[in-house]
Order: structure tokens, then sequence, then C-alpha cells
């Protein structure tokens, strides 16, 4: 299931899911509809702004409960880490609450209402993490051998999230067998994997027809592979998937709509930003790091190439010689380069490449031409990740870190296939939901 064309296990999106409708919509509708009744001389504005006023607690409640990872299944699993980061947010929704009282008394719902309504929050979003999680575990029957099957089983063990267990890996010339076998022992699974090509025989496709319509899940090991990682396996991807696929499309209305975004976000921004940016410019003069801005040549859309701006986080290179992978080259970050780059700062400056239309705010990585060459190389697909404009952040940056050699870049250019193969608004919009929590906290800088 993808909320947001983001793959997420079904149990955190129906969590999130339920989350919205209580908290944003039902709760606050309970709260203010007996007004009705008990003030029925109550103005109708008063009564509208009383609504929009418990509507937007409980969003801020919502993006709370998201940045402490309480729709992590995994933080979830655990009683008392799921109750402290509870007790967590909730100290910082009233923290954030006092503040706008005291900034806006106005926008604040009465005091007594607001903890009336944030301990019934806080009772729901309890006991909807205890019900999110059931006890019994999905039962997957793998059909498949090899090093496919060795890496869905490991895929599936690694991801207790999605709720699954391994019942039996069967070789697919044993499938009858093994069907035969599971009815005798009265054993049961609620889904077929199917993890290799041999599988799909004309006897095997017989045998798990008859499953699908007797009421068994049925997948491929790559569809799965792709919803429980949010990546696309380079090595298992054939052409005919991708042409003939509902997916890899932008049309020219998604890249209209993605370019009014991205020019209206980038303005805001870089206005906003326009202090910290002269701050860290004076800073950069001050400790005499070098030119403030380091300008590179990087690989822009459908492979041209391009000026990337950034401020100045690492010493300058001597005249002759190339930069190589951002790993490996963590020894010229200097002293405030680290600050710089733990935050993002440094990226700052590439809001003027997105205004000029050179990147996106949101989408692949560009790389440097040398790097690229050697890449196509060695990754099958890799130059369609250049389909889409480069961005300032992406799919890749969120869920992995730098790449320092061949594979950790195989492993990243699979992320931004998925992020080409999905592209929307709403995969932009859980980008930049992911963005914010990285660079609160510095998660994934060198």
């Amino acid at each position: 299931m993808k909320i947001s064309g983001k793959a997420l296990p079904p149990r955190a999106a129906l969590l999130l899911t339920f989350d919205f409708v209580v908290l944003v919509i039902v709760a606050p509708l309970l709260f203010v509809l007996p007004l009705v009744a008990v003030e029925p001389n109550r103005s109708p504005g008063s009564l509208v702004l009383g609504l929009l006023r418990l509507m937007a607690v409980g969003l801020l409640c919502q993006t709370i409960l998201y940045y402490h990872e309480l729709y992590n299944l995994n933080v979830v699993r655990m009683g008392r880490e799921t109750l402290v980061q509870v007790m967590r947010a909730f100290g910082v929704l009233f923290l954030l609450l006092a503040i706008v009282s005291l900034l806006i008394p106005v926008a604040t719902p009465v005091l007594s209402r607001t903890v009336m309504f944030a301990g019934i929050v806080a009772a729901v979003t309890l006991l909807s993490r205890r019900l999110a999680l059931p006890r019994n575990r999905e039962q997957v029957l793998i059909v498949g051998s090899g090093d496919e099957a060795s890496e869905l089983h490991g895929v599936i063990a690694s991801s207790p999230e999605w709720n699954m267990e391994v019942a039996r890996i069967t070789l697919p010339s044993q499938l009858r067998c093994a069907l035969d076998t599971t009815k005798n022992n009265a054993e049961h699974f609620d889904r077929v994997i199917v993890a290799n090509t041999q599988a799909q025989s004309e006897d095997n496709l017989s045998l798990l027809l008859d499953l699908k319509m007797a009421g068994h899940f049925i997948e491929d090991a790559q569809t799965f592979f792709e919803r429980a990682t949010g990546r696309v396996r380079v090595d298992q991807l054939r052409a005919q998937d991708c042409i003939f696929s509902e997916h890899y499309v932008n049309r020219s209305t998604k890249r209209l709509a993605k370019r009014f975004l991205d020019v209206a976000l980038a303005g805001t921004l870089l206005l906003l930003a326009s202090p910290v940016m002269a701050v860290t410019a004076l800073l950069i003069r001050l400790r005499n790091d070098g030119p403030i801005f380091f300008r590179q040549e990087r690989i822009g859309l459908f492979g041209r190439p391009f000026s990337i701006v950034k401020f100045r986080s690492m010493a300058p290179v001597k005249k002759g010689e190339t930069t190589g992978w951002a790993g490996e080259e963590t020894n010229r970050i200097t002293t405030l380069g680290r600050h710089l780059r733990k935050y993002r700062i440094d990226e700052l400056p590439q809001l003027l490449n997105v205004l000029k239309g050179e990147m996106s705010l949101i989408g692949p990585r560009p790389e440097q031409p040398h790097l690229c060459s050697i890449l196509e190389e060695h990754i099958p697909f890799y130059q369609h990740r250049h389909s889409v404009l480069p961005g300032l952040t992406g799919w890749a940056q969120v869920r992995y870190h730098y790449g320092s050699n061949i594979e950790e870049s195989r492993r990243k250019v699979e992320y931004d296939l998925f992020y080409v193969k999905h592209l929307s608004i709403w995969l932009d919009f859980a980008i930049v939901l992911e963005t914010v929590k990285v660079v609160l906290v510095g998660r994934g800088a060198i």
C-alpha cells in the first residue's frame, strides 16, 4: 500500500490514515458540535473558528507524532519506547501551544478544552498503536532458489514492520509437492512470493492461478522488494518493464506543476534564508577558507552539464586535480564546513540553480561528469536518473547515505529509479517531510 506515493507497510499506512481522521476531523467535531446545543446563541463564525483551531491542533499533533517516529512500526513494537515518545511528543505539543498562546492569544483554543482534547488524543494515540500490531504474522511461501530467494528471505526477516514471516521456501520444481505437504500437515500460508522466473512454468502458473482464485495473495519478488525497500533493483530490471509500465511517466502537465512549485517555494526559501546565508558568507570570509562560493560542473536533465553553486565547506582543490566520491573527500572538509554540511546550509545557494531551471527542489542529486561516465559503465539504467531534473534533496538522500564507491552508488541509483518511476507531487511532499527530519537531527551528513 502506498500513501503519498511512498512505500509504507499496510498497517503503518492505516495508522497514518486513522490518526488523521480521528485527530483532525472526528475529535474536533465531537468537541465543537455539542456547543451548538449548549450555546444556541453562539455565532456560526465563532463555532467555525473554534473548529479550525482544534483541527490545527490535531494536524500539529500528527506532525509531531511523525517526527517522533510514532509511525515507525519498529518503534511502535516496543511498548516502553512508544510511551516515552508519546510523552515527548505531547511535551513538544504543549510547549508550542504555550508559545502560540503568548504570541497570538486569539489563535489558541480555551486552555481547559485544549487539555481535555490533548488527553483524549494521547489515549487514542497509545490505543491505536497497540492495535496496529497483531501478534500473528502473515505466513509467506517463497517459490524460488539461489541468491534471489535468499535475498528475499533476508528482506522479510529484516523488515518486521511488514508483519511477515517466511513459512517455507520451496524450489520451483517442487511447488506442487510443497502445496500437497502443506495441506496434509494442516499448515497454512497467506501470501506466495515468486522469486525466480523458472517458477513461472506452465504447470506452476496453473497452480498459482488456482491459489489466487482460492483467496491467496500472489506477487513476484521484484514487486514486493520495491514495496518493502523503496528501491528498484537494477539487476532485475528489464527495458520492457519500463516501456510497458503505467509508471515512468513524466508528462508536461506534471513538469509544469512541479516547476511552478519549485519557483514559488525556492523564491520564498531564498528570502527566508537570506539572513542565514549572509552570516554564513561572512563566517567563511573571516575564516579565510577560500572563496565563499564553490562552483562545479554537474550533469543535469537529459545529461546536459551545468554549474552547481554551494557555500564552500571544503578546502579548494589544487589546480589540475579532480575531486572523487563525496565519502572519500572528508579530509578536505573545513571546521566550519562540518557544521554547514551537517544542517545542509552549504546547499542553500542551489536555490539559485532552482530558480534558473537547472535544478528542482526534489530530485536525484547531480553528479560530476567523470563520475557519471564511470557509473554508466557499471550500473544498468544509470542514465535514466537524468530523465528528471536533479534536486537539492531526493528519495536517495533521505533513505541512504553518501556513495563512496560503485556499489554504494548502485544502491543510490535504485532509490533514484524508484523516484523516477513513482514521480508525483505527493512523493515530493513525503520527501520534504523526511528532509526536514534529516536536517533537524543532522543525520546522514559528512
